[in-house]
């Protein structure tokens, strides 16, 4: 055999034959392409989309720190400023409640004070939103949207005028004040509190400390925000604390980083895994259709060598136009759409790519491509290769040693036809299956990790009504029923209200009794100490009605118990609670329940029986305590409304009213019961639709891009099965034609295709939920960012399911249609 090993003469074989094969070409460059240009976007969109979610967490958190020092001295901040790992800390200082705009009633509306680096590096990178400046003159003053909302502000000016009544946090002031405050600026966060910022000048005219108790706090950025309980703990060693101060930071960082590191990697195969076999099985079946012409260029002379070069050729031009195109279009929509989402959600401070995050993306989506493309070659290659050239020559789709133990089915029902014909080839089967479900698989885990962002799942899973109305002059000496009888009565019968909860509150004081007396101590020892523990005591003692020691008494109705008792490990009896016999208790400042669980305790009412005292036992613990207001230090308890009413009658004021909607974030009840509510000067409003309609336009443009990912990866699937599909079919027409010429109709064919197309889809969704709900939890928890439990998202798990059951057997129908108006003959003369 003479040996032919001119280069040139190689390249130009390669070129005519490049250009005889249109058609083939055509359709590598098309996979190509499309694996290159899907792999690349959904990089693209997926880092858009991480940038998207992490902005809004930002905002949720209203501050863009790693950890903080509470109450702390000038020496403590020289120190810090010292090391080596901190990028740079900011004051924050509590200083202000307000307590009335105007006439009006406010809430814990809570100002602040900011030095210049809190504010510029850590404050402002966590807002949506914000116009003015920060506060210079000392009646300046700086508010939240939500604060100015509770004003009934709707239409805030720079400069406007505040008349506010507020209180000191200093503890050598007491009382309100009234002071003419003007708007120097307001800004927009997701955090839903009422916030504000003051001037340096007023903050130092409040007598406010930066070391008080609770209320200063350092932020401290860190250069390397991977940090470890071990860097805790050496940055405390070397701040000497004081008893009360903490430093409080997230030991387990690494750990959540490594989590998300590890989902994020997880997701990444499986997308690597469904290009793979895209271009993988293109490659395949079109080599496969050409051994029959490179064991004609065999017998002429050409070696394995020169053929291996040909191939190599040929893919690298099909490589070369598909990986460009590819990434060209890819890196056109990364620059329009991800952008134009990302500015959409934040017009103040757009989040650009960066430059070298998108080469960087596009640069793997290119080596992946490549790479794949190459090795995708290889099997083929070496089918030629080591296929003698007569036996290449009568090569038509498998080889000799392939088709030991394949057969034409021609007994049996349709049903099992398909089913033999399903299995015969058992490579094929575990390629289809295995791309078709990885794709399902990758489409399940980011159907999940949208879930992680959906704002509206984290409100229903962190709120549990979907409006509260609260009184507010149970902040006051004049306390008022606020919430008649008529307005919850209204509410109730509102056609889209399916629940109405009351929650009454009074405070009640509690005599010394020994049953708190390790509640007591514990609370001495932590952090958030009254005093010094003999002193008080003995006070305490002596004064069995001390304001520092009173309760909330919180009496709620059946529909309340009901949902509270689910809550806890042993539920109460429910005739007993209704008699006063056993309440819920909650506590706060303190760990644990203190022993005092299953105790009998004390309380009354001031003014009314004298005094009277009623003894119930504390029945169960409550993670979170249901009423809004406190009290003292001593546990509130959590008892029935018909228990507080019998024993207060009309003293016993509504505190609270939670509503639940049939259908939560419903604009036309919301509407409704604001309507109800007016502009009650003595009630407030809060929901779940509220809180989700100052994130919604976040919100749409963040499920844009991540359905746009799951859309992607969808196509990528599909179009790998009708490759796939169409191959299998194509590389059967003999066998369909000795079917149709021993008796089978074109009608059963069909029925048994649809059968293989079906049981396709069946083996794919099933295996790819055993793949991608055990991921879809792994990815949910690596990237989720509040205390929210997994959840199959089964809507959109539902409609995927649906639409490959579809798109499979459709796609197998029409390739069958158009594969089969030849007749018989026609059939048999084409391939033979």
């Amino acid at each position: 055999m003479l040996k032919v090993s001119n280069q040139t003469v190689i390249t130009d074989l390669a070129k005519t034959t490049y250009k005889a094969n249109k058609k083939k070409n055509f359709m590598l460059i098309v996979a190509i392409f499309l694996t290159t240009f899907l792999i690349a976007s959904v990089l693209l969109f997926g880092t858009g989309y991480y940038r998207a979610i992490t902005l809004r967490q930002r905002w949720m958190s209203g501050m863009d720190y790693d950890i903080q020092l509470t109450e702390p001295r000038p020496d403590q901040e020289a120190t810090l400023r010292k090391m080596d790992q901190i990028k740079y800390i900011g004051l924050n200082v509590k200083c202000v409640i307000l307590q009335k705009y105007k006439d009006k009633n406010l809430d814990k509306v809570r100002i602040f004070y900011e030095d210049k680096t809190c504010y510029e590096k850590q404050m402002l990178p966590a807002l949506a939103e914000h116009k003015g400046a920060y506060p210079v003159k000392e009646n300046e003053i700086m508010l939240s949207n939500a604060a100015l909302k509770a004003m009934g502000i709707k239409h805030p000016k720079i400069g406007m005028k505040l008349p506010l009544t507020f209180q000191s946090m200093a503890e050598d002031r007491q009382g309100e004040e009234t002071k003419d405050f003007y708007l120097s600026g307001f800004f927009k966060d997701y955090t839903g509190e009422k916030n504000g910022y003051i001037s340096k000048k007023f903050f130092d005219e409040t007598g406010v400390k930066q070391t008080d108790l609770t209320q200063g706090t350092l932020k401290i950025s860190l250069k390397n925000p991977l940090y470890n309980k071990s860097d805790l703990l050496q940055i405390q060693k070397e701040l000497k604390l004081n008893d009360n101060q903490v430093l409080e930071g997230d030991e387990y960082a690494i750990l959540v980083f490594v989590r998300l590191m590890a989902g994020l990697l997880m997701f990444l195969l499986l997308v690597f895994l469904s290009g793979y076999l895209f271009i993988y099985n293109v490659q395949y079946i079109s080599m496969n259709k050409e051994i029959g012409y490179f064991g004609q260029l065999k017998t002429l002379g050409t070696t394995s060598e020169q053929l291996r070069k040909l191939v190599n050729l040929q893919l690298l031009w099909n490589a070369a136009i598909g990986i460009l195109a590819g990434v060209a279009l890819a890196s056109v929509l990364e620059n329009k759409m991800i952008e134009i989402c990302l500015k959409q959600i934040c017009k103040e401070h757009p989040v650009q790519g960066g430059s070298f995050e998108t080469v960087l993306t596009l640069l793997i989506a290119v080596a992946f491509s490549g790479a794949t493309a190459y090795l995708g070659s290889r099997k083929p290659r070496k089918i030629v290769e080591d296929t003698s050239p007569i036996e290449a020559v009568k090569y038509t789709g498998l080889l000799k040693s392939e088709r030991k133990g394949s057969r034409i089915s021609r007994g049996g029902s349709v049903f099992s036809m398909a089913l033999l014909n399903l299995f015969r080839d058992k490579k094929q089967f575990v390629i289809i299956v295995l791309s078709l479900s990885a794709a399902v698989a990758l489409y399940l885990v980011v159907n999940s990790v949208i879930l992680t962002g959906d704002a509206k799942y984290i409100l229903n899973q962190t709120s549990d009504d979907d409006a509260e109305i609260l009184n507010l002059t149970l902040l006051e000496d004049n306390e008022l029923e606020a919430c008649n009888p008529e307005l919850i009565k209204e509410i109730r019968d509102l056609p889209g209200v399916s629940d109405v909860r009351t929650l009454t509150g009074t405070t009640a004081f509690v005599p010394y009794q020994n049953v708190y007396k390790e509640f007591y101590r514990t609370l001495y020892n932590g952090r958030y100490s009254p005093g010094n523990y003999k002193t008080d005591m003995k006070e305490y003692k002596s004064d069995p009605k001390m304001d520092r020691f009173t309760c909330r008494v919180i009496g709620v109705d059946d529909s309340e118990f009901e949902k509270l008792n689910k809550t806890v490990a042993q539920p109460l009896d429910k005739k007993d609670f209704i008699e006063g016999k056993v309440c819920f208790y909650s506590l706060s400042l303190v760990d644990g329940d203190c022993g005092i669980t299953g105790k009998m305790v004390k309380f009354g009412f001031p003014g009314v029986d004298n005094g009277q005292l009623h003894i119930i036992q504390l029945g169960a613990m409550l993670d979170d305590n249901p009423g809004y207001y406190s009290a003292g230090y001593s546990p509130d308890l959590i008892v029935s409304q018909k228990f507080v009413r019998k024993l207060l009658g009309d003293k016993a004021l509504t505190e609270m009213v939670k509503v639940d909607c049939k259908t939560s974030f419903d604009k036309a009840t919301e509407k409704s019961i604001k309507r109800i509510v007016g502009e009650n000067k003595y009630l407030s409003m809060d929901s779940k639709l509220a809180s989700y309609m100052e994130i919604k336009k976040s919100e749409d443009k963040i499920r844009l891009l991540g359905n746009s990912i799951a859309v992607l990866i969808m196509a990528l699937a599909i179009l790998n099965f009708i490759n796939m599909m169409s191959s299998g079919l194509e590389s059967r027409r003999v066998e369909f034609a000795i079917l149709e010429s021993v008796g089978m109709t074109r009608g059963q064919i069909r029925t048994m295709i649809a059968y293989e197309s079906l049981d396709y889809s069946l083996f794919a969704c099933l295996l790819a939920s055993i793949i991608g709900f055990p991921c879809a939890y792994l990815a949910f928890e690596g990237f989720k960012e509040y205390e929210i439990p997994f959840a199959v998202p089964v809507f959109q798990d539902v409609i995927v399911f649906i639409a490959i059951f579809l798109v499979c057997f459709a796609s197998g129908q029409l390739i069958f249609k158009k594969m089969h108006q030849m007749s018989v003959i026609e059939l048999l003369r084409n391939n033979y």
